[in-house]
């Protein structure tokens, strides 16, 4: 199955673009300036041409939008409002799905299987330990820049929060840690994320996921419908043929995390091979991305580390041998140019518990 790309045109513009424009617009951003960049103007979303055919975007349309609407726009509320709005009325069918499903672990695996769908700029992947559960935020598309981090990652975390209120009626405890500096607008955060209640924000993080108690996952909706459920999947199915595919950087990702824990053969050239490409090939599918493989496993690996070094607690020794480093020497050097500090400083800092 072939992972869509930046630049490939599989984004439904419903969903996401035309929201973001229309809510930038009240705020007094012209449309044609927000789309600056992206060889589309605001006559090419008009309701006369959208009845003729369905719109659909590239990731790179979508970045460029926000990249825009970041400088456009004063407030910094537009991507939390967006989130808001998100479930389910912004996700047709699928709406109907996730508003069926029958607790919110079954919502989880459902917006990994439709991603493209759900959330077609970040990867969401789920992580156990102990008694908690851990949604980890990747982004499903390249390097973003810090506004296009910024605003996903809000515009997410509003979808998310949203949906888990509406369906379970009110917010049980929630560890957000952001891999960002704490923002100006943190007044948005207070007001949108509840920040009162109990959600917990913590910036300036190596990693960024949401931490939630597993049994909270799995407790049942009295008022799910498993058949309403069936009948939406049924019709997705008919009018969607192929299975919706997940990003091509995400299935880099996978691949490469599965290598590393079975410490098979890393090289470049093995990976483009398993993908069908050149070593060129993949290197230039890389750089469209604003990405280098060296680069992409160095974030696997820092990712992986800090996970099993915060929240599992491991030993240096145990990381590096899980992370495939020949020696516990080197894999503190690693640690440090990844993240700025030794394992020991981020062990004794412990920000996530």
């Amino acid at each position: 199955m072939k992972g869509y790309e930046r630049y490939d045109e599989v984004l439904d513009a419903q969903q996401v673009l035309l929201s973001l424009i229309d809510l930038a617009t009240q705020r007094g951003a012209h449309p044609d300036k927000l789309l600056k960049g992206t060889k589309l103007f605001h006559n090419d979303l008009s309701k006369k041409n959208l009845a003729k055919n369905s719109l659909t975007c590239s990731a790179n349309t979508l970045l460029t939008v926000i990249e825009n609407c970041s400088k456009l726009v004063q407030g910094n509320e537009i991507s939390f409002l967006l989130g808001r709005r998100y479930f389910p009325s912004h996700l047709g069918l699928l709406g109907q799905v996730l508003m069926n499903c029958r607790h919110l672990g079954d919502m989880l695996r459902l917006c990994q299987c439709f991603q493209l769908a759900c959330f077609p700029l970040m990867n969401l992947q789920l992580k156990h330990f102990n008694n908690n559960s851990y949604l980890i935020f990747q982004s499903a598309v390249g390097k973003l820049s810090k506004n296009q981090q910024t605003f996903i990652t809000e515009f997410m975390l509003s979808a998310l929060l949203g949906a888990i209120k509406y369906r379970c009626g009110e917010l049980p405890k929630l560890d957000i840690h952001l891999d960002y500096p704490e923002v100006q607008h943190i007044e948005q955060y207070h007001v949108h994320l509840n920040m009162k209640a109990n959600i917990n924000i913590q910036f300036d993080q190596k990693i960024c996921m949401v931490t939630i108690a597993s049994k909270q996952l799995y407790l049942p909706f009295n008022d799910s419908a498993n058949s309403l459920k069936a009948v939406a999947l049924q019709q997705i199915s008919q009018l969607n043929p192929k299975p919706y595919p997940i990003s091509f950087i995400q299935q880099l990702n996978s691949y490469l995390s599965q290598r590393l824990s079975n410490k098979g053969d890393l090289s470049q050239e093995c990976c483009a091979q398993h993908f069908g490409y050149s070593s060129a090939t993949l290197k230039r599918k890389l750089a469209n991305h604003q990405l280098n493989y060296q680069g992409l496993i160095d974030a696997i690996r820092s990712q992986q580390a800090i996970f099993q070094l915060v929240i599992c607690q491991h030993s240096n020794e145990k990381i590096a041998d899980a992370l495939y480093f020949n020696d516990v020497s080197n894999f503190r050097k690693a640690f440090k140019r990844w993240t700025g500090v030794t394992p020991n400083s981020m062990r004794e800092q412990c920000c996530f518990n």
